[in-house]
């Protein structure tokens, strides 16, 4: 049978309390920390391995003037879990991460005071979220939007062909050999073969494309260019550089006819197929940026009237998952070397302003769920897995494995999904043309 433990006397004064920060001072009197001490003193004699003597026959007094040290450690460890967990069950604080433990005090026969610093949940109860004013963006499509997109279709199914210039302009393509330096040595990523650049687009370095403009065939030409202020590799940002570049060869592009030949390439039956695929998905897609600045709008109207602190550790997570987010997208263009470290802290300080909002704003929506009733049920969650498993080649087993090990993050979804469509048919709509 489990032997509970006896309550401690304890003496709690709050030192420092916001919306989601607790600090405590916490006393254990002199009696208490004795009486621990005489405890741990036995349990230590019990096990106990001295010189002539047997384990666990060793006298008393040699136990407590060989481990001394070992005992004070034990005290504080055992009396400091035991204080801090009775205070946060007997305050009823739901705690974010581990509290901290600050200024501990304890001598061996004296009274034990340490602080408590902890991260707790703010109190947030969201207040008029009825009823929010925003503008919806005409979806309406004009002929003018649909050529546009047929053009763009055009440009994506060019060929590029050898060009007749004899010198790069901003029309062409240029197949470019280069080689950088900063101070006069090489740096990674400065530096490549038969690179293709299209010359009518901007680069992420100002200036380099334009250094090019001009260029013969077959002949070196020296780029001074300065690299963003905001680079993400810091230890380039505002430098200057200059760069060694030999045009190889300059291409230009071969639009195809837009006809029905063009449609049937494409894998449709005429080009009036086609153009009324580009009507509908154009459509679509002024559907979806429409709903998706509306919820933008309700999400900063809410932060607006809304203003509180929240748990750091929280804000830390989230930017961590933001920040690798992000890294991996630069590393997958090849813009930020693997483990670039500078990149990594640039992109967190880039992160951290849209990862405290983010954390707000689930907290609002939590409050929001609570006042509307709207929670996503077992049934919601197996409509969802059903959709997976019908859109996805992946195994059934993976896809159920998924579902199950991360049911509360996706139950959280989607109640996040019913709140946001209740605050939608909740708002005030005014239609306005971008």
């Amino acid at each position: 049978m489990e032997t509970l433990e006896k309550p401690l006397s304890t003496k709690v004064k709050v030192l420092k309390e916001e919306d989601c920060i607790l600090s405590l001072s916490i006393e254990l009197s002199k009696e208490e920390a004795a009486q621990e001490l005489e405890t741990v003193y036995q349990h230590i004699q019990t096990r106990a391995s001295l010189p002539g003597f047997r384990t666990g026959k060793a006298p008393a007094e040699l136990v407590r003037k060989n481990f001394a040290d070992k005992a004070r450690q034990m005290v504080l460890e055992n009396l400091v879990s035991r204080a801090s967990a009775q205070v946060i069950r007997e305050r009823k604080l739901e705690v974010i991460d581990t509290p901290r433990v600050e200024k501990l005090e304890y001598d061996l026969g004296k009274s034990l005071v340490f602080h408590l610093r902890i991260e707790k949940d703010p109190i947030v109860k969201a207040k008029d979220y009825k009823g929010i004013k925003v503008n919806r963006l005409s979806t309406e499509l004009s002929e003018a939007e649909i050529s546009k997109t047929l053009e763009e279709i055009r440009e994506r199914n060019a060929a590029l062909v050898t060009s007749q210039a004899q010198k790069v302009d901003k029309t062409n393509f240029a197949v470019v050999d280069f080689e950088g330096r900063i101070d006069g040595k090489a740096f990674p990523g400065g530096s490549a073969k038969n690179y293709l650049l299209d010359m009518n687009q901007p680069q992420t370095i100002a200036g380099f494309s334009e250094g090019i403009l001009g260029a013969e065939v077959g002949k070196e030409r020296e780029v001074k260019v300065t690299f963003p202020a905001d680079y993400a590799r810091k230890e380039w940002a505002s430098k200057d550089a200059v760069f060694m570049v030999t045009v190889k060869e300059i291409k230009e592009k071969k639009l195809p006819t837009l006809d029905d030949d063009f449609a049937k390439d494409l894998g449709l039956t005429s080009l009036a197929d086609l153009q009324q695929k580009v009507r509908e998905n154009l459509q679509k897609e002024q559907i979806t940026k429409s709903d998706r600045s509306i919820g933008e709008q309700i999400d900063q109207a809410l932060l607006d009237n809304h203003k509180f602190s929240v748990p750091p550790t929280l804000v830390e997570e989230r930017t961590r998952t933001l920040t690798h987010r992000a890294l991996s997208n630069l590393q997958r263009q090849g813009l930020v070397a693997e483990g670039d470290k500078q990149a990594e802290e640039t992109l967190k300080e880039k992160t951290r302003p849209q990862a405290e909002k983010d954390v707000r704003l689930s907290y609002l929506f939590k409050s929001i769920a609570a006042q509307e009733k709207l929670e996503a049920t077992a049934a919601d969650v197996e409509e969802l897995k059903k959709k997976a498993l019908a859109e996805t080649k992946d195994d059934p087993q993976n896809v159920n494995k998924y579902f199950q090990e991360r049911d509360l993050a996706i139950r959280a979804s989607l109640t996040e999904g019913k709140v946001l469509d209740f605050l939608k048919n909740n708002a005030k709509v005014k239609a306005v043309k971008e």
